[in-house]
C-alpha cells in the first residue's frame, strides 16, 4: 500500500523546522479554535454586541483576538486545521462553495513576525491577490521532495516587504520567507499566517490555482490525500513544539 503524504511527513518529521522564530516558542500560547472561541467571547461580553460580521472585519477582529488571548492568559495562538467555519463565515465567499472546512494551520501572531520555511526546498510560486477581500494577500509556495515524492507548502497572509521572491531559488528549513502582513496586504484578515501542505497531485488539479481564494478549499481535499497540514497531534504526534508542525 502506497504511503500517504501524511505518512511521509510523519516518518520524516525530524527534517522539519519551526515556521515561526524560536523566540516565540518561549511565550505563552495554546491551540485555540477561534471560530468557537469567538462566539464564547461574544456570549461573555454581550455589551459588545458582536456578530459574525465582526470576525471578518479586519479593523475590529484583531482587537477581539487580542482580548481573547488576554482572557486565556496567552500571548498568541494557533489552530484551525479541519475546523468547520460555517457559523463564523456564513456570510462570506465560502457560502458559494460550501467549503467550510479549513485545511491549514492559522498561526495568530503580530504583524511583522517572520515566517520561516518548514523544510528545505525551492521557491515555486510567489504572488498576491490584492485587493481581493478574504484572499491570500501576499503568499509564498515552496516545493519539496522527500524520498522522491514532490509536495508543496503554502505560507499565506504575508507582507510585501521582505518577501522572498526569487523563483526557483533554494531555501533551507528555518529560512525566512516573509513576514506576517497587516490587513491592507494580507487579504484583509486579522494578523496571522496560514500554513499548509498540498500534494503534487492536488496542485496539478488546479490549472491556475492562485487566481481565486477558493483554490485550496475543496471539499474533496481530505487530509489523507491532498491539502495537508502536519498539525494534528491526534494523527501525526508532536514532532516539534510549534510552527507548522504541532
Amino acid at each position: 500500500m502506497k504511503p500517504t503524504l501524511l505518512d511521509l511527513l510523519f516518518l520524516n518529521r525530524k527534517l522539519f523546522s519551526d515556521v515561526i522564530p524560536e523566540s516565540f516558542l518561549r511565550n505563552r500560547r495554546r491551540e485555540v479554535n477561534l471560530a468557537e472561541e469567538f462566539f464564547r467571547f461574544a456570549k461573555r461580553h454581550p455589551k459588545l454586541k458582536l456578530s459574525a460580521k465582526d470576525a471578518v472585519n479586519p479593523k475590529r477582529y484583531p482587537k477581539i483576538v487580542e482580548m481573547v488571548h488576554k482572557e486565556l492568559g496567552i500571548e498568541w495562538s494557533y489552530g484551525g486545521w479541519l475546523e468547520n467555519r460555517k457559523q463564523l463565515f456564513a456570510d462570506t465567499y465560502l457560502k458559494e462553495t460550501g467549503a467550510w472546512i479549513h485545511l491549514g494551520i492559522d498561526i495568530n501572531v503580530p504583524v511583522g513576525t517572520p515566517v520561516l520555511a518548514a523544510l528545505v526546498g525551492k521557491i515555486h510560486k510567489v504572488g498576491s491577490d490584492y485587493p481581493e477581500k478574504g484572499g491570500w494577500g501576499c503568499f509564498v509556495v515552496v516545493e519539496h521532495k522527500i524520498e522522491g515524492v514532490v509536495f508543496y507548502s503554502i505560507y499565506g497572509h504575508l507582507a510585501s516587504d521582505d518577501l522572498l521572491t526569487n523563483l526557483g531559488s533554494e531555501v533551507t528549513g528555518g529560512q525566512m520567507l516573509g513576514k506576517v502582513g497587516a490587513y491592507e496586504e494580507n487579504g484583509f484578515w486579522r494578523p496571522h499566517t496560514h500554513f499548509q501542505f498540498i500534494s503534487a497531485q492536488e496542485m496539478r488539479l488546479r490549472e491556475n490555482p492562485w487566481e481565486t481564494r477558493r483554490s485550496f478549499l475543496s471539499k474533496t481535499a481530505l487530509p489523507e490525500s491532498s491539502c495537508l497540514s502536519a498539525n494534528s497531534r491526534k494523527k501525526i504526534g508532536p514532532p516539534m513544539d510549534i510552527g507548522g508542525l504541532l
